[in-house]
């Protein structure tokens, strides 16, 4: 039996009112002094997934069997999955823990895929 058949997992489901994400995103586009930046949901929902990750960090950590013990990761390192012509592409954004949700869209995967999604060009290595 592998060890992913022995470890817990979850799926969750629910319905949120995001009224206040999307004026969030709409005050970021209109106060973006960066005109090669464009605000998407991406980075502040991936800033909030971190920000979940600080407050409930077993969810952030993996079980090593031969210890029977729980390691805690520090880092938040989020992998976003994007569909592409070519198959599924999860670029990892690292220590997002660290970085500002103006800092998450600056990084070069998530800069790259918010410009570039839609006209499908996924290079193999980015």
């Amino acid at each position: 039996m592998s060890l992913t058949a022995k470890v817990p997992h979850f799926h969750y489901v629910d319905e949120i009112n995001c009224n206040a994400l999307v004026e969030l995103k709409t005050a970021f586009q209109k106060n973006n002094p960066y005109s090669d930046v464009k605000h998407t949901f991406l980075p502040i929902l991936v800033k909030s997934l971190s920000m979940a990750l600080t407050k409930y960090p077993s969810l952030n950590s993996c079980f090593k069997e031969d210890s029977m013990e729980v390691i805690f990761k520090g880092s938040h390192n989020i992998g976003v999955a994007m569909a592409t012509p070519n198959g599924l592409v999860v670029p990892n954004i690292k220590n997002v823990q660290s970085l500002s949700i103006l800092q998450v869209s600056f990084q070069p995967y998530v800069k790259f895929f918010i410009l570039r999604s839609k006209d499908h060009i996924i290079p193999i290595k980015c």
